[in-house]
Parts: structure tokens; sequence; C-alpha cells
């Protein structure tokens, strides 16, 4: 079989599996993808970067906005080092300012992994109904628990995230926080939109698996959200943790994310309570200069 029919053959079959089992097939291929993502976390050194990085620390995240939320072994697993130091999607800090300004009756984090974000906000918000999305059976266990040992009792955790769930069960002035390789093009379609406009909406666009997704999502929310653009060049902080214990190669892999060129969307909702949230915005941008790109 030449190479082209092969790879043409295995993309109908993917196709037909996600048309006839879309919750299995999404399953299965999301707990390959975690367990090849190990698999090379592993190669590169992490288990003994994780240790000493433990060892030195303590498994609780060192500073940032979720700075004290406690890491268990299952995350042990991943290339934990910019969440232990406090440094993950770090471009993010001033998005995450504004938005811990808000008022939020349910939190929802979809693709949400081990639970780092899950978990951080429930601890924050600890009134509101935290729904947790992953697919992957391992990411489900690992947050259960995260949930345990940071001491929350306000996570559900759950599978697939659909389009019906949004329509039915979202909250007014929900928060909603994305990260789903691909899949946000599908779930926040245009029919969705109009029960999203109250929501605070962080999504992580994903153009390298759909290719113009964040300029689709865009033109999506722009008549119901103020939107603001950010992308991984934008301001990463460096860990102030001394590291000298660690080896030059240790050091550049601690605090490196690799991925893709990578953009977040930052929606403010023009509706509801949140809606305050844009004048803080505004000033939180203009007065750093470094804001994101509108």
């Amino acid at each position: 079989m030449s190479v082209p029919y092969a790879e043409a053959a295995k993309g109908a079959v993917k196709r037909l599996l996600h048309a006839t089992a879309p919750r299995w097939t999404t399953a299965v291929m999301s707990a390959r993808a975690r367990a090849y993502s190990q698999r090379v976390a592993r190669s590169w050194g992490c288990e003994t970067l994780n240790r000493k990085l433990i060892d030195r620390f303590g498994a609780v995240v060192q500073e940032g906005p979720f700075a004290g939320l406690v890491l268990t072994p299952m995350t042990f697993a991943e290339h934990l080092a910019p969440f232990l130091l406090g440094v993950y999607e770090s471009e993010l800090d001033r998005a995450w300012e504004i938005v811990s300004s808000g008022t939020y009756p349910q939190i929802v984090d979809i693709g949400a992994k081990f639970g780092y974000y899950a978990v951080g906000f429930a601890k924050h918000y600890p009134d509101a109904d935290v729904v947790a999305f992953d697919p992957d059976w391992w990411a489900r266990a690992a947050m259960r628990e995260m949930a345990l040992a940071n001491g929350v009792r306000n996570v559900r955790v759950k599978a697939l995230c659909e389009r019906s769930w949004l329509e039915r069960d979202l909250n007014e002035s929900a928060l909603i926080i994305s990260d789903c390789e691909g899949y946000e093009a599908t779930l926040f379609d245009a029919p969705v939109v109009g029960a999203l406009k109250s929501a605070t909406l962080m999504i992580e666009t994903h153009d390298c698996f759909t290719p113009g997704v964040t300029d689709t999502l865009r033109a999506r929310f722009v008549g119901t959200h103020s939107i603001h653009l950010f992308r991984d060049a934008d301001g990463r902080r460096r860990s102030t943790r001394p590291l000298d214990f660690l080896s030059d190669d240790e050091l550049r892999l601690a605090e490196a994310e690799v991925r893709p060129e990578q953009f977040w969307l930052f929606c403010i909702p023009h509706a509801g309570p949140n809606a305050r949230l844009q004048e803080l915005a505004m000033t939180t941008f203009d007065s750093r200069r470094a804001g994101p790109r509108a």
C-alpha cells in the first residue's frame, strides 16, 4: 500500500469512527495523545527534573496566579516544571488578574487535563459550581486526585463537553476556559454563541489543527464580547526561584513549553455583571503598554 493511499485510508477510518462513535473515538484519541506526550516528557528527562524540583520546593505551585496549588502524584508523569514554578502560560497573567475581579456562579473548564485551572479556580471561587471536562480517563482521575489534595469540593468532573450541554446547562455569567485541541471550532459554533452572551471566555485556539479558527471565532463573538488576542510571544514571565542546582539543559527545560505558535481569545461580555471587566481590561492593558493585540 502506498503512503498517500495509507494516509487517505487512515483519515477515512478516523472520520467514520468520529461519525459513528464520537465519544468513544474522542476518548481513545485523547488518551493516546496524552500517553504519547508523557513518553516524550520521559525521553526529555522530565522525571529527573520533576524529582529535583519537588525535592527542593515541594509539590506546590511556587508563584503566579495559582501559587499554593498542590500538585499530586499523578501529575508527576507530565512535564511538570512550568506548572510547579508557576510560569505555565504566564502570557495570560494580566488576563487572569482581570478575570479574578469577576463574579461567576459557574466555571467551566473544557479540556481540563489534570485540573490546574479547574482546581485553581475552585480554590479562588469556593461557592462556584466548577465543571471540568476531559475525554481522557487519566485526566479525569488526575483531576479528582487534585481536587481531593487541595480540599475543594466544588469540582464536578465530566468527559466530553458538547454544544447541547452549553445550550442546556450553562449558567448566566459563567466563566469558560477552553483548551480542546481544535474542537473549539465545532463547540463554539454560530448557533451556540447566543447562549454564551453573558459568559466570560478564555479560548485557546489551535490554527495548527483547524486552520483559520482564531479568526473564525473572533468573527462569531465580536457582536457580543470585547475580544483581546493573546499570543505566546507576549511577555512570558521567568521564574524568580533560585534554580542554580539544575544543569544548563534542565534549566532550559524547566521553563520551556514546547508547542506551535499559540493564541488565546479573551472574550469579555457586553451583557451581565461581568461587562464591567471591559473597563478594567482597558485600564490594565493601556497602563502596561505591552497589551495584547485586539
